[in-house]
């Protein structure tokens, strides 16, 4: 799973550490600059979980499956994290934009839209759609 945040302003950013990983945010690369075209904002970034992609943003959707608790205590942490980055970013701009999508997706059509708020993501919403564009606000949803 790959995870994009738009915004109208430029956000910072962090490298990602093998030795410690967490979330973190970087610039985009050549090889994600298709995603470019699912954004009306100029400055867009990769998001990545403890799991180095998307991936580890996800959980609980399965059900019946259960779930390592060390893996889903990461995973919310992730969640955590990419949730106050969020609040962040809008403090500065009334939304951001936020696409998931396999890799290799990137300039799919969205299968899915919606708005959320940067709490959902610690409640309602434990993982992203594939081909899910969302816009993001302080507003209610």
């Amino acid at each position: 799973m790959m995870v994009y945040v738009a915004s109208d302003y430029p956000l910072p950013t962090s490298a990602w550490d093998e030795t410690r990983p967490c979330f973190y945010v970087e610039e985009l690369s050549d090889r994600d600059k298709s995603v470019r075209g699912q954004f009306s904002k100029p400055c867009i970034y990769f998001v990545g979980s403890h799991e180095g992609c998307g991936c580890g943003f996800q959980y609980g959707q399965y059900e019946g499956l259960e779930e390592d608790l060390e893996q889903l205590a990461a995973a919310r942490e992730s969640r955590r994290r990419l949730s106050e980055f969020l609040a962040v970013a809008l403090q500065h701009q009334p939304e951001v934009e936020l696409f998931a999508c396999w890799d290799g997706d990137q300039s799919a059509t969205p299968d899915y839209r919606g708005r959320m708020r940067p709490s959902d993501l610690l409640r309602d919403r434990t993982h992203f759609r594939e081909k899910e564009l969302l816009l993001v606000s302080g507003d209610p949803a």
